[in-house]
């Protein structure tokens, strides 16, 4: 196999490592398969290749690919273990797919490559990646500022994560005295919580849609954003122009980017962004009080990373991140170091730390 649109890249070529290992992140639009190498608890990608998902069949070949052109640039590059994050529900090594029609068999891979490969879950491939990552680093993490102006250290405690992407994930890191071991979770299936006027009118369009209850991940993803645009045009309407003709004649999918891009010169697009802060930050409170993440709580997802400048206009994030009838709780929130990963290797570096972990 050849893939027409593959690119390769050699990011560290000459990186010395202690351990080199084949790490996947495998989602509906891109599959990123790369060679980590590893020294002194240091994560260094030495090559990577993206293959379009929706080109290829299946990990094999291109995993080949990767290790074919990777020989010939630096001989003896060989991984005998890897981890492949993937979108969908994984048992026994085996994940099917949620948005391609191909699967991904880690046994029947480890069997045909002579790699031992496992894998896991997309955001438990996030949860691995955590520590990984230098919160000092302005390349890899932003640091929120609380509404007093302070950014916590972060403490040798829980960790937790949030990713709104297409959907919403979640996650927590507890701290056994000498690592982090991530743990899994279904968290961005809890109950939805409106706060004021705007979240109850949306989630109670929500409730008629669904004819249920609906949960976090359908209000506060990218396919949040998706049914956040009906919710405004079926309940307040929206202005006649091209630019927002262009957003109704737009593939659901295209639509958030497209808000994305208006907000910036439209109030009706900005608000919408504004009322998708409100009920992220809203969220991850929710989340703090359940955790208390003194080690920090991370914002993952392309969503989050696409839209920071909301985030941070007005400090509104925080602001709602922060808000508790109680005056007990508040302080607890001010003590949580924030962070958004601006990384977009997070995946990769965490299937190369769960390889490290797991696989033998």
């Amino acid at each position: 196999m050849n893939c027409k649109n593959v690119k390769i890249k050699w990011l560290n070529k000459d990186v010395a490592f202690e351990h080199l290992v084949l790490a996947g992140d495998i989602g509906g639009t891109n599959t990123n398969l790369a060679l980590v190498g590893i020294k002194d608890g240091k994560f260094s990608i030495v090559v990577e290749a993206i293959f379009p998902s929706k080109e290829i069949t299946g990990l094999a070949e291109p995993i080949k690919e990767l290790l074919g052109e990777a020989g010939k640039e630096r001989p003896g590059l060989v991984a005998k273990r890897g981890c492949i994050c993937a979108a969908g529900p994984v048992a026994q090594n085996f994940c099917k797919m949620t948005n391609l029609d191909w699967d991904i068999d880690g046994n029947a891979l480890s069997k045909e490559l002579s790699i031992n490969i496992l894998v896991i879950n997309d955001f438990l491939g996030i949860s691995y990646g955590i520590p990984t990552l230098d919160v000092n680093n302005p390349e890899q993490i932003f640091a929120f500022k609380h509404t007093d102006g302070s950014t916590p250290a972060p403490r040798k405690t829980t960790k937790a994560v949030i990713g709104p992407g297409t959907g919403l994930g979640a996650g927590f890191l507890t701290w056994n005295g000498t690592d982090y071991i991530p743990n899994s979770s279904e968290g961005g299936h809890l109950t939805y919580a409106p706060f004021d006027e705007e979240s109850q009118s949306f989630r109670d369009y929500m409730r008629k849609r669904l004819n249920e209850v609906p949960d976090v991940e359908v209000l506060v993803s990218g396919t949040g954003i998706q049914n956040l645009y009906e919710w405004q045009r079926d309940t307040k309407g929206l202005p006649k122009n091209d630019a927002w003709a262009e957003i109704e004649n737009a593939k659901p999918t295209d639509r958030p980017r497209l808000i994305s891009k208006l907000a910036d010169s439209d109030p009706v697009a900005a608000s919408m962004l504004r009322l998708f802060v409100k009920m992220l930050a809203r969220y991850a409170s929710d989340i703090s009080t359940l955790l208390l993440p003194f080690g920090g709580l991370y914002l993952a997802g392309g969503v989050a990373q696409k839209e920071l400048r909301w985030l941070v206009d007005d400090n509104l994030f925080m602001k709602y991140y922060e808000m508790a009838y109680n005056k007990n709780i508040k302080p607890l929130l001010q003590q949580v170091p924030v962070y958004l990963i601006k990384d977009y290797s997070i995946s990769l570096y965490g299937a190369a730390n769960a390889c490290l972990k797991l696989v033998v």
